[in-house]
C-alpha cells in the first residue's frame, strides 16, 4: 500500500475487535523516522488498554500543537499501512497531552465519507491547478479533524501549497497529507514554511 492509497483508506474507526495487539507495534511506531517542523517528539504507545493508543507531551502553544498534528497523521497513515484502524481522540491520559490516537483491529471495513467539495477549502479556480497540485489538494482534504469539521483553506501560489487554520492540530494533520503526497509526486521534500499567524506553506521547488 502505498501513500496514496493509505490516504484514500483511512478513516475514524471507533469500534474495533477485542483482539491483542502485537508487541512489536509498540518498538515500530516509537522508533519510526518522522519528519517534523520544530522537533521531534517523543511518541510513546500503550498496549495495556484496549484499544492501545499512541501519545506524546507537548507544550500546548499554536506551533507544537501544528507539530504534533503533522507527526501524529504520519503514525495514523503508517498503522493505516500496516492494516489498522485509528481515531484521533480528545481525551488524555496527561494534562501535557493534547490529543491521543487509538488504534486497533476495526470491527468493520465499511465505512462512508462525508466531506465537502473541493472548492469550499480552495481560494484557487480548480481548472487552472495543473494536475499534479490538484492531486495534493484531494488527498490533503481526505485529512481528519475534530467533529469532521474539515477547518482549512488552501491556496497555491504558483510554488507553493498554502493551508491555514485556526485549529493548529488540523492544520498540523492537513499539512502532513500535502506534504507526504508532494513528496511522493515530486520525488524531493518540499520546504515547509510559517506565514502568518496560522498558515503554512510548502514550498515545492519542482
Amino acid at each position: 500500500m502505498d501513500i496514496f492509497e493509505a490516504i484514500e483508506r483511512r478513516h475514524s474507526v471507533r469500534d474495533f475487535l477485542e483482539r491483542k495487539l502485537p508487541e512489536d507495534i509498540k518498538e515500530e511506531i516509537e522508533n519510526l523516522l518522522l519528519k517534523f517542523i520544530t522537533e521531534k517528539l517523543n511518541w510513546k504507545v500503550n498496549l495495556s488498554t484496549f484499544p492501545g493508543y499512541v501519545y506524546a507531551t507537548t507544550k500546548k502553544d499554536f506551533e507544537k500543537l501544528v507539530d504534533y498534528g503533522f507527526q501524529g497523521e504520519q503514525i495514523v497513515l503508517f498503522l493505516t499501512i500496516k492494516d489498522f484502524g485509528t481515531c484521533w481522540m480528545a481525551r488524555s491520559p496527561h494534562p501535557d497531552v493534547p490529543y491521543i490516537i487509538v488504534f486497533g483491529y476495526p470491527r468493520s471495513r465499511n465505512f462512508t465519507r462525508n466531506r465537502k467539495p473541493i472548492t469550499s477549502f480552495l481560494e484557487n479556480d480548480v481548472k487552472e491547478l495543473p494536475p499534479e497540485i490538484m492531486k495534493i489538494v484531494e488527498m490533503t482534504v481526505l485529512s481528519p479533524s475534530a467533529m469532521n469539521r474539515q477547518p482549512w483553506r488552501i491556496r497555491f501560489t504558483g510554488g507553493e501549497i498554502c493551508i491555514s487554520s485556526k485549529s493548529p492540530v488540523d492544520l498540523g494533520i492537513a499539512l502532513s497529507h500535502a506534504f507526504l503526497v508532494a513528496r511522493e509526486i515530486f520525488k524531493r521534500e518540499p520546504e515547509i514554511v510559517k506565514k502568518g499567524e496560522d498558515t503554512y506553506c510548502l514550498v515545492l521547488n519542482y
